[in-house]
């Protein structure tokens, strides 16, 4: 059960991505919103099952399990840790920091240019605004603690709900209201994007640290 909460608190995090929330409220504002959103969330969902497929495949590898190969998954889950915990540290750096563009990240330029997204687009946009750094440290984590079958299906299935129920509840909201969901998402990415840079460096350092102890652990065998 500890691996499962883990990967749920590691997929709870990686919903919280601002860029993502912010990039599929944009998705939203476009010329066909559900369909796009809807393309969006298939690519995401792509993007889930090839990491965590691969994952899985490292993991049972009889080389990951013993000696040197062990290790090494190890040694990579730690470097993962302090790259996320550096990460955090410079993201905390610039909290406050207001963006140089006053309409928030040249959001309106870049809305003006996801105006006529294809569906096709959207979905590659959803598997590049996948939060990759903590999905592939929920991924690196899972092949060190690798279980058989059922259970890194529920590992798996935990991270996927979780890392979507930004978006999903979003979607969901939008699809059932859209003229009340267009003003509060406007207002919601307006408070991601002030407070993207601190949301971002407290689920980095926080992921980040529990890896390095985790591998640290395991290297000192304590």
């Amino acid at each position: 059960m500890g691996l499962i909460f883990a990967i749920l608190m590691m997929g709870l995090m990686a919903s919280l991505s601002p860029a993502t929330i912010v990039v599929f409220i944009l998705v939203l504002a476009t010329a066909r919103p559900r369909t796009n959103a809807t393309a969006f969330l298939v690519g995401w969902a792509i993007s889930l099952v090839v990491v965590f497929s691969l994952s899985y495949a490292v993991g049972s590898s009889r080389t990951a399990q013993q000696g040197t190969g062990r290790t090494g998954l190890v040694v990579l889950e730690l470097l993962a840790g302090l790259a996320l915990v550096g990460a955090g540290v410079r993201q905390w750096r610039r909290r406050g920091v207001l963006p140089a563009d006053s309409d928030g990240w040249g959001s309106k330029k870049v809305l003006g240019r996801l105006d006529n997204l294809s569906p096709r687009g959207a979905s590659v946009l959803g598997v590049i605004k996948q939060p990759w750094a903590i999905t592939t440290a929920a991924a690196i984590y899972l092949a060190h603690h690798h279980v058989q079958g059922f259970l890194t299906l529920i590992a798996f299935a935990c991270f996927t709900v979780a890392s979507t129920a930004s978006v999903g509840l979003m979607y969901l909201f939008y699809a059932r209201r859209p003229g009340e969901a267009e003003a509060y998402l406007a207002r919601l990415r307006d408070r991601a994007i002030a407070s993207g840079p601190t949301v971002f460096a407290v689920a980095a350092v926080a992921i980040g640290v529990f890896l390095v102890v985790d591998a640290v652990r395991d290297l000192t065998g304590s």
